[in-house]
Order: C-alpha cells, then structure tokens, then sequence
C-alpha cells in the first residue's frame, strides 16, 4: 500500500493478510456453515504519519522493539519528508493520526476533520535552528540577505521570533519558501544565505557545509512543543487501541532513557547517521516521560501547562493571518488518553 507524499510515493509497511493454503481452503468451508452476521471485516492498523526528526524515531523503535506486538495493536509507521506531505495525506484519509509541531495542528483552516492532541512528544531545546554563512555574525547582519523557510506555521513562527529578536522587519531580508530538502540544496549552491531547519538537516548544514547556528529554540525555550494529534474517529471508535499505541510509545521512551546507546543505534540507521551524530540531535529536544506528560496535559478539571502555550501559539497564528480561526484549546487537547493509562 501506498500514500501520496510530498515528492512522490510514500512506501506503507503493512503486515501481511493472508494465511496458509490450509487456512485458506478451511475458511472458504466455513463460509457455507456461518451466519453472515458472524464475518466482520478485518480492523485496519493504525496510521501514523512522521518526518524526520529524531525524537519521532521513536515510534519505529517501539515496532522494532515489538512493543506494538506487547501490547497487542497494530500500528502502520507513514514516512515522509515534510509536514506538508503529511497534511496532504490526512485530507485523503490515508493516515488516521501524525506527529507535528502544536501550532500546525492548531490551524483550524487546514482540517475538514480537526484532529485533537493526545500527548506532547517533545519539546525543541536547540533541535530546530537558523543555520548561515560564516560571515554573517549576528542577527542584524542578516539584513538584505536570502533566508529559506517552509511557509508552514513553524516556519513562520521562527522566521517571526528571530526576527523580532533581531530588531528586524520582515521586508529587511528576503524570506524564500523552499520545502527542507530544497533549502538544503540551494545552501550547498550558495543560493541562500541561511536556512531555518532542524535535525538530522541542520547537523548536515554544520558539519557538512561550514555553517553555524545562529538562532535556535534554545532562545525561545518552551515555544515549540511537537504532539501527536489524531482523528477525532479514532478518538470515538478506536480510544482502546489508541491507549496501546501511547503505551508502547511510552516503553520505547523508558527503554531510550534506559539503553541510551543501545536505543540510538537502531534509531539512527533509519536517519543514515552515526550513533553520535544521532546522539548530538537528540540533545535539542526534550522527551517527557508519562508522569511528565499527564502534567503538560491535565485533567478535563484541572488543565496542564500546555493549554498556555497553545492559547499563545494561537494567537499568533490568528494575528498572522495564517488561520482565521484556531480550534478553542479545550476542545484541541484531549488528556484523558494520557491521563488513564
């Protein structure tokens, strides 16, 4: 099976249905002696759609780990490059649920099915960044230069942060909307003079092309929160398998602060990096653990820390005019998933 992306074909594991020959011929004799309303149809796995971004990687260490198989769900991993893909594949329907920064889920105007937030996977500690050319030493050196972005609302909100910190306009610097794989290679060209990114490509840009952080998220800490939001179906019909999804999501974190090096080394196979550099990337980020997570989202009585910053998030996405209408944050979070396991 197989889901659009944002440059192509997106491959979906799926296991697979069949059984033995055996198996086969024996359920086709059943079907003579069974009442009709005994055959149900097979329950889809789970979709989750994910970028590249280390913490994410989470998720395969706990199919790899079989803690999905422990904990009885089943659950399809849906890469691809960017969030923009992503959105693209949730409007078709061919994912149920994704991993994403908070304010791109809080735009009301790009869901027909508004999905809810059902845990914070990270926060940004340095993870997301500004990379540029040498010669440009501060932040107000950036007037009149080229700085690639993806016009999403992370993009955005940085692009918006660093420079309001700057002392900058946004018409002092050329803004270019480039998807991160193309920002990558106009970097390399020396076609842009600096690029908003964050990991596995913003430790590329330093170490591989001789750039150098200049604005990261360790200057707005606590600002950009990633979560996973899911569809508001899944929610209603499938709360059980959902619980497992968090479970096994929540051993692969026990395993990760457990195993550092052991769990490093299978997750940054997939993202074609060493054990260090996978290492070095996880350091901008922070992954709270359950307890942690029932503190950032409450209770339906008593609301966590992360309803204030999605209120601040929505309202700059409103000022901003990316979104007419964010989604009221007592309807966006929903901490009973998190709060029952």
């Amino acid at each position: 099976m197989t889901a659009a992306g944002a440059n192509g074909t997106v491959k979906v594991g799926r296991k697979a249905a069949f059984g033995s020959r055996d198996g086969t011929v024996l359920g086709i004799a059943l079907l003579a002696v069974l009442p009709i309303a005994c055959l149900s149809k097979p329950k889809e796995p789970l979709r989750l759609g994910v970028n590249a971004w280390p913490p994410f990687e989470l998720l395969s260490l706990a199919r790899d780990q079989g803690f999905f198989d422990a904990e009885k769900v089943d659950v399809d991993l849906v890469d691809f490059s960017s969030y923009t893909g992503i959105l693209r594949a949730y409007h078709q329907e061919n994912i149920d649920g994704f991993l994403a920064t908070l304010n791109e889920v809080q735009i009301a105007d790009n869901f027909h099915d508004q999905p809810a937030v059902v845990m914070v996977v990270d926060y940004s500690f340095g993870g997301d960044a500004l990379v540029v050319r040498r010669d440009i030493g501060d932040l107000k050196a950036l007037r009149g230069r080229r700085i690639a972005f993806e016009e999403s609302a992370l993009g955005s909100y940085e692009l918006e942060r660093l420079l309001e910190i700057g002392g900058l306009g946004r018409d002092e610097v050329v803004a270019v909307s480039r998807l991160p794989e193309e920002a990558e290679q106009e970097f390399h060209k020396g076609t842009v003079d600096g690029v908003i990114t964050y990991e596995p490509g913003l430790g590329r840009l330093v170490r591989d092309e001789g750039g150098h952080v200049l604005f990261s998220t360790r200057d707005i800490p606590g600002e950009i929160v990633d979560v996973m939001a899911m569809r508001r179906s899944v929610l209603d019909g499938r709360a059980d398998e959902l619980r497992r999804t968090l479970r096994a999501w929540f051993r692969a974190v026990a395993y990760m602060n457990e195993h550092p090096r052991e769990a490093a080394a299978e997750m940054a196979k997939r993202q074609h990096v060493t054990v260090e550099e996978f290492l070095q990337g996880l350091q901008g980020a922070h992954v709270p653990d359950l307890n942690e997570n029932r503190d950032l989202l409450g209770s339906a009585r008593h609301p966590g820390r992360l309803h204030k910053v999605a209120r601040r998030l929505g309202g700059f996405l409103v000022r901003r005019g990316l979104t007419k209408k964010t989604t009221p944050v007592p309807d966006l979070i929903r901490p009973e998933f998190v709060d029952l396991l």
